[in-house]
This record gives structure tokens, sequence and C-alpha cells, in this order.
């Protein structure tokens, strides 16, 4: 059965259309009121959206809220209070495990704990296993929850860009003698592709928008018309610039204004992301390279501390999502704040002590992430464990300011399931960092602390899929070897 044009319309939104060029534009009323008959008054359904934000090195200790409960009841703890007002859409669940996809006792200790752990993140099997299954062959894993999705009806076919993966890793990580995909990666497509993070702000906004990134995952150079527009320097605006008056002339006074500050604000995310690309040394014009197995990769990217601004690179990237999912061009997400094992040095964040109940700027600036963060100083650990946190806080702000045409905002329907694949200092696989935050829309409850008794993560990513993402049929996912079966997490939904 063919849609309304309405329908269309809500689900596609309006492309500007130029030469190597495709931007999407956000909900407009007035094309939603061109559309409006007798028979169509009520709104379409804002679009379901999944972002996975992974912490590496797992959280310190100051992570987890003292109280437990909903509302008044709870507050939110030393290094998630960045959120501030979003504690009313947000939820902290504490006590998930990922160990029983280890260890046939449920057991905490995996070891190499930064080259295994990592890779059960969205998968919930050891990647280790089913190496062995296929042969020992160099890297496996077992398809993850984002990719599963993808592929799923729910969302399958829906957005031109099926899933995006990015992140913020710009430092040599070691990988503990495992393959550098269990490390670098969080996504796989199957069982021996792992879905490599963009971590050059430019490409990721070159495709977004349509272009072709100036050399892509793959080395490929651009075609032709993204070639000359890169040669004149011209914003990817001034490509769709005679479609956008065109389009802008059919609006009305409200929404002509919010799509010249959508315009606006493309521009400056594209300006922003070629300065942090540039910042980088210049990795907009350099090939990006599949790490090598089990050993530091000659071109992985390095810090740069005469150029290279970590702030800066971590905003255009939330700008970067923001944009991808307001526009519709995908509804998954995957996003690194680092390689698991990082060793970049966060000398930009403040150090800060902290008591029971917050914390205080403090002298000096932290130290290198995992030797001197996750092995030294608790102060340091935790003052990076907020920083990463309050990158993830103003991302879901930038969500909650965007408007749906249901009147929702974006992030009432994004589940953002920010987390990490390790308790903290001691790597243990229990008592992993989990927060959700946004859903609301979507099922999800809000302004949380549940303390659970001891859950596979598992049962949480099934959970999402049961409850949440319409993927009933789903029923099978990851590993538990201690043979408990899967389970909703009631806690989390309803």
């Amino acid at each position: 059965m063919r849609s309304s044009p309405m329908n269309r319309l809500l689900s596609r939104r309006l492309v500007l259309r130029g030469a190597g060029v495709a931007l999407t534009l956000p909900w407009l009323e007035s094309l939603l009121l061109r559309c409006q008959t007798a028979s169509a008054q009520s709104v379409a359904a804002a679009p379901k959206r999944y972002l996975a934000v992974f912490l590496p090195n797992g959280a310190s200790e100051n992570w987890k809220p003292a109280a437990v409960g909903g509302g008044g009841a709870w507050e939110l703890s030393p290094v998630l209070d960045v959120f501030g007002a979003l504690k009313a859409k947000m939820q902290v669940l504490s006590n998930f495990e990922n160990g029983s996809a280890f260890n046939a006792d449920g057991g905490a200790g995996v070891e190499p704990s930064h080259g295994r752990q990592p890779g059960a993140f969205l998968t919930c099997v050891d990647p280790d296993a089913i190496r062995k299954e296929l042969g020992n062959v160099g890297e496996a894993n077992e398809i993850s929850l984002d990719q599963l999705m993808a592929a799923h009806a729910a969302f399958k076919g829906k957005t031109a860009i099926p899933s995006l993966q990015v992140g913020l890793s710009t430092v040599e990580s070691y990988c503990d003698g495992k393959p550098c995909s269990n490390s670098r990666s969080i996504s796989w497509s199957g069982k021996t592709t792992p879905m490599y993070k963009m971590v050059d702000p430019l490409a990721v906004f070159n495709k977004l928008t349509g272009g072709i990134e100036p050399r892509g995952n793959d080395g490929t150079p651009p075609d032709a018309e993204t070639q000359k527009r890169l040669a004149r320097n011209r914003s990817i605006l001034d490509a769709v610039l005679e479609n956008a008056s065109r389009t802008r002339a059919k609006l009305g006074s409200a929404d002509k204004m919010r799509m010249d500050e959508f315009l606006s604000s493309v521009r400056e995310v594209e300006t922003r992301a070629t300065g942090a690309s540039m910042g980088m040394g210049g990795l907009a014009c350099a090939a990006i390279q599949k790490p090598s197995m089990a050993a530091v990769g000659p071109n992985a990217f390095r810090q740069n501390t005469a150029t290279y601004d970590k702030g800066t690179h971590a905003d255009v990237m939330n700008d970067l999502i923001v944009l991808a999912l307001q526009c519709d061009a995908t509804r998954i997400i995957t996003h690194m704040l680092e390689d698991e094992r990082s060793e970049f040095t966060y000398d930009h964040v403040k150090m800060r002590e902290f008591t029971a109940t917050g914390s205080t700027e403090a002298n000096g600036t932290c130290p290198e992430y995992h030797g001197g963060g996750q092995h030294g100083s608790q102060s340091a650990f935790a003052s990076i464990t907020r920083w990463n946190a309050s990158k993830v806080a103003e991302l879901a702000a930038k969500l909650d300011r965007v408007q749906e045409a249901n009147g929702t905002s974006v992030l009432d329907n994004t589940v953002i399931f920010f987390a990490g694949a390790m308790h903290g200092s001691n790597h243990a696989c229990h008592q992993l960092p989990v927060a959700l935050v946004g859903g609301g829309a979507l099922g999800l409850r809000q302004d949380q602390h549940a303390d659970l008794v001891k859950r596979p993560l598992r049962d949480l990513h099934y959970t999402l899929m049961q409850k949440v993402f319409d993927m009933q049929d789903v029923t099978q996912f990851g590993r538990n070897l201690t043979g408990a079966p899967l389970a909703v997490v009631s806690d989390a939904v309803g």
C-alpha cells in the first residue's frame, strides 16, 4: 500500500539537493500544514532512536548515587551531577554484570580485561570464544545490538544512513594482546566485521550531508563534484542555496526563522568540523586506516598537543550527532568517548576533589587516562569520568531542545545508553556504570536510581528490543554461561 504524501513527508523530511550534496531539513510545521487533509489531522509518531555512548576504562567509585528510588528520593552522584535538570529525564541502573558472558560461574574476573570486556559491550558474548569457534580467526564477535537494530524491519530502509559509528579516539591505545577490534570498536555487523568509528568530524559531516569524505574509511578519493567544491573551499550550503531559497519562500514566518537558524547552525558545525579536523593534524586529507591486530597501528591517530583540542572535538561530535538525529539521517548511532585503555592525557581537565555529596575544583590538571587515572589517583579518575559525563549531558541537553512534530523533544524519543564495559579501577565485569538518558516518550522510566539484584547486561539490551524498539521477534541475544534465561528488566520500563 502506498503511503500518503503527509506520511512520506514526515518520515523522510525535506531534502535540499545540490551538486554532490543532500541536506535534510528538520521538521517544519508549514510542511505539515500543506499536507494535512480532513482524514490526516493527527501528527505521525516521532521516530524512535538509539544512541550508545561508550565510557572507556569504566567509571570512578563516585558514579553510583547514594540513595535508591525515584523523584526526590535520590540525587545525582558527584560525577553525574553535570546532568543537572536532566535528572528528570534519566535513570541510573546499578548492579548490571557481563561476567556471565565470559565465566560459567558468572564471576566478574576477565583477563585481559581491557582486551576482552569492551568487545562484549553491545554483544554480550566473549569475543575469544567466537574466534575459537571460527577456527581461531584474527578478529571475531557476534553481531552487536545496534547492527541487529539496523537490519531489523523496525529500522531497515527508513533512513539514508542505516547506522553511524563515531568517536573521539586520537591517541594510540593498547590492545592487551587481543585484536584491537575488541577495544577500538563496539559495533559489529557480522561475526568477522567490526564497524570502526569515524573520528574525523569533517568526514562525519560530509557523510551526513551527502558529500563524500575527502578520504573515506576505505581510502577512496571524493567524486568530481566534491573535489571541485573542496578545491573552492565552498560550504555545502552554497551547493544547495538555490533549492533552499525556493523552499524558504513557501514557509510561514516561524518556519522561515527555524530554517534560517538550522542552516546557520549547519554552517557553524561545518566550520567547526573543518577546524577540529585540521587541529587533529589534517586528518580530513588522510586515509583512516583500520587498526592492526594486537599491536599499535603505525597510522593510528596521535594526540597533537600543539593543535589538538579535545573539548572542541567532543563538542563538534555532539553537534554532528544532533544534526544526524534531528534530520533523520540515521536513527542508530554508537559513540566511543575514547578507545578502551586510552592513554590520552587529559591535561585540559582541571583536577577536582570529591566527597560523598559533590566536588570542588582543585589544583593541577588530570594525567593520562589509564595509568595515571584508572590506576592512579582516584580524584583524577573521577575528574576524567565527570568530564566525559559532562559531554554526554551537553549532548542530551541539545537533543532535548530540538522539538518534534508531536510536541515532544528528540531526547524524549531517543534512548541514550551511557555505560562502560567494566566497573572501574578494579577492572571487574560487574557493577557496571549504566545510565539511560531520554526515552520518556518510548516507555522508559524517568528520574530514578534502581539498584538491581545482579542482572546480566544482555537483559537490558533484550528489554530495549522487546519493550521499546518493536523487535519482539528477536528472542535470543548474547550468552549467559550460567544458563540463566533472557528476561525483561521491568525496573527500567513501564
